[in-house]
C-alpha cells in the first residue's frame, strides 16, 4: 500500500507542482527546429528559346519563384560581344514559375540575344546568348 501511495504522490507533485503549470512559471523557450527559418530564393531563369514566325523574333522565357523578379532587360547584338538595350519587361507578382515574351522585327540576318534578370533585391543574372539566323 505503501508503494502506492508513494507512486500516487510523486505523479501528483509532478503534475501540480510542475513549473509549467504554475502562472508566473518562466520556461525558457527552445525551437524544435534545427534548420534555419525559410528564405525566400531568388526568382532565376528556367528555359529561354527564340522563335521566326512572319519576319519577327519571339524571345520566351521561363522563370522561378517570379514573385521576386522585379524586371528583364532584353538585350541583343550583331556581333555577340557588344549588346544594347532591346527592351525592358516588368515582371507579375505571380507566384511559382511564370511565362514572359518578347517580339520584335527581324532587321538582320543574325542576330544574338540575352536577358537580363534583375531581382526585387537588386541582384542580376544573365541568360545564355541566343542566336538567331534568317534564312536567305
Amino acid at each position: 500500500m505503501t508503494k502506492y501511495f508513494t507512486l500516487i504522490a510523486i505523479i501528483a507533485f509532478r503534475i501540480f507542482f510542475h513549473p509549467g503549470y504554475s502562472a508566473n512559471a518562466k520556461v525558457p523557450f527552445t525551437s524544435l527546429q534545427d534548420t534555419p527559418h525559410y528564405i525566400k530564393q531568388t526568382a532565376g531563369l528556367l528555359n529561354v528559346n527564340a522563335t521566326i514566325s512572319k519576319n519577327k523574333v519571339f524571345l520566351n522565357w521561363v522563370v522561378s519563384e517570379n514573385e521576386t523578379a522585379d524586371m528583364f532587360e532584353v538585350e541583343k547584338s550583331e556581333d555577340g560581344k557588344n549588346f544594347s538595350l532591346a527592351a525592358i519587361v516588368f515582371g507579375t507578382d505571380n507566384a511559382k514559375d511564370e511565362s514572359y515574351q518578347f517580339y520584335e522585327k527581324a532587321k538582320f540576318k543574325k542576330i544574338f540575344y540575352r536577358i537580363k534578370l534583375i531581382n526585387k533585391n537588386k541582384q542580376t543574372a544573365y541568360s545564355t546568348l541566343i542566336e538567331v539566323s534568317l534564312k536567305a
